[in-house]
């Protein structure tokens, strides 16, 4: 995981207020962001990208790119290319390196990668970092009354200062 200096923990309780999230986290995103998606099979990566890209007004339907590996849309304020690194894993994702650094370098789409924990040579290039998780109970796993609901935990880091508007889902202290 790339060690950025802004991080905030966040609470998502339902679907609706993922959909509020992304409409704070979509004008705080650049062209040139290299946003990283991790987190567990099934945490909501793929649900969160097509919220992000409602919001950034992109049309089409917006699908996992797990077996096409990178989808490209045109958003109203930039490119978007949606890779994930699933079915490459770690041992294979390097492959996608030459492509994918070329895209950040160039700086004028916005990268979204899930599963960027799979690609090493990421980590430099990682401007925002999104780690979505189920709400889990103090004992660290998933409670039988939580099971199949909404709610999740989200820890969202950056390279540049974050949206206040994002503390109301805040985590108490």
């Amino acid at each position: 995981m790339a060690l950025l200096p802004y991080q905030s923990s966040l609470l998502i309780p339902s679907l609706a207020d993922l959909a509020l999230l992304c409409q704070t986290l979509a004008p705080f995103l650049v062209p040139g962001d290299v946003v990283a998606l991790d987190g567990p099979l099934g945490a909501g990566k793929t649900t969160l990208t097509q919220n992000l890209l409602r919001v950034l007004g992109v049309q089409e339907p917006v699908n996992s790119p797990t077996f096409v590996l990178m989808n490209e849309y045109a958003s109203d304020c930039c490119p978007v290319v949606h890779v994930d690194l699933y079915r490459l894993g770690p041992e294979r994702a390097d492959s996608l390196c030459p492509e994918l650094t070329a895209i950040a370098d160039e700086g004028r789409a916005l990268l979204l990668v899930e599963w960027a924990c799979y690609g090493a040579f990421l980590q430099e290039l990682i401007t925002v970092q999104i780690f979505l998780a189920p709400d889990l109970n103090e004992s660290g796993v998933e409670s039988t009354e939580r099971q199949g609901q909404e709610r999740r935990q989200l820890v969202l880091s950056a390279n540049r200062p974050l949206p206040e508007a994002l503390r109301r889902f805040e985590v108490p202290s």
